[in-house]
Formats: structure tokens, sequence, C-alpha cells
């Protein structure tokens, strides 16, 4: 089992659409890497304000994260990047879905010719 695993893993990572979002996901980190710490610094304070109402201003606080993270998201790579990762998201749920099928099928058929 362990090696369809595998198999599987190694067929997924030489997927174009995955391969795609490894370069993209460099890509980002490089281009784009002072708007994640940004982001990522204003999360952090918008997370403890949550915990820290009284000590932050959480509306603007709240607003601070939100350009962030617009500033960020609506860079072409960035949307492509998720636009890739739900499409492989999609492709990793069908094929697990049509794995579940397959062994409760299998279940179901020796189940029922053990009751036989």
């Amino acid at each position: 089992m362990e090696d369809l695993a595998i198999i599987y893993l190694q067929e997924l990572e030489n997927r174009e659409e995955f391969i795609e979002l490894l370069n993209l996901k460099v890509l980002i980190e490089k281009k784009y890497g002072n708007l994640i710490i940004a982001m990522k610094t204003k999360e952090a304070i918008y997370l403890e304000a949550l915990d820290k109402k009284d000590h932050y201003n959480l509306d603007l606080v709240k607003k601070e994260f939100s350009q962030a993270k617009a500033s960020l998201y609506s860079k072409e790579e960035v949307k492509k990047y998720f636009e890739l990762e739900k499409k492989l998201n999609k492709i990793l749920e069908s094929d697990f879905n049509q794995i579940k099928e397959a062994i409760s099928n299998k279940f179901l058929k020796k189940h029922m010719l053990e009751i036989d």
C-alpha cells in the first residue's frame, strides 16, 4: 500500500499544475517577500488585538491587516497560485473519493460473499 502512495505522490509531483505551483511559490517569496512579511506582521498584531481589545483600536488594526492582505493577494502571481492550489485540491479530493468508493465497494462485495 505504501508503494502505491509513493507512486501517487510521484505522479502528483510531476503534474504540470504542481510544478507551476512550486515555481510560483518561489517567485512570490522572492518578488513579494516584503508584502508577505508585512501581512504576517499585521495578522499577528490583529490576532493579539482580538485577545486584548482594550489595548488596541481593533477597527484600525483590522483595517491595516485587511489592506496588507489585499496588497499581497491582488498580485497576479498570488491569484494564479491560489487558483492552482484550488485546482489541485479538487484533484486530490476527487482521487480520494474514488479511493474511498473503491475500498467501500470492495468491502461490501467481500461482506456480501461472506453472508452468502
